[in-house]
């Protein structure tokens, strides 16, 4: 069930679509989006679906180059619990846009975590900052 404070993905989606100016079919299409971002909009979504997605937006869209070497990154103790999504945390991680958590000096991204409004206003606030670089 939906805590009234996490945001679902199509209300993420919404919020990126406000940002950007870009339908939601435009960002599938583009391969910022996945089908599944789409078709299961209405479950919550977590910090590495938000990094995967910012991440393409901020390459495809916006053209900012990756990170060569994320080996900084490694601080975070849960980068590799989701492989596929460590390249996407990591870019997003380096370049400031989501920020690690720290628990009782664990330092973590948060995989799993559930994000609110204003975290992602937060973090379309650093992205909106790379792209004005």
């Amino acid at each position: 069930m939906n805590d009234s404070n996490n945001l679902n993905k199509d209300k993420f989606i919404e919020m990126l679509v406000s940002f950007s100016g870009i339908s939601k079919e435009e960002l599938l299409q583009k391969g910022v989006l996945e089908t599944g971002d789409l078709s299961e909009s209405f479950e919550e979504i977590d910090r590495r679906s938000v990094a995967r997605i910012l991440h393409n937006f901020m390459r495809i869209v916006l053209g900012i180059k990756d990170e060569s070497d994320i080996s900084k990154a490694y601080v975070l103790k849960d980068l590799f619990d989701c492989r596929v999504c460590a390249n996407h945390i990591a870019q997003v991680y380096l370049k400031g846009v989501m920020k690690e958590v720290n628990i009782d000096g664990l330092i973590i991204f948060d995989v799993y975590g559930k994000v609110t409004e204003s975290d992602v206003e937060v973090w379309l606030e650093a992205v909106r900052e790379l792209k004005d670089m």
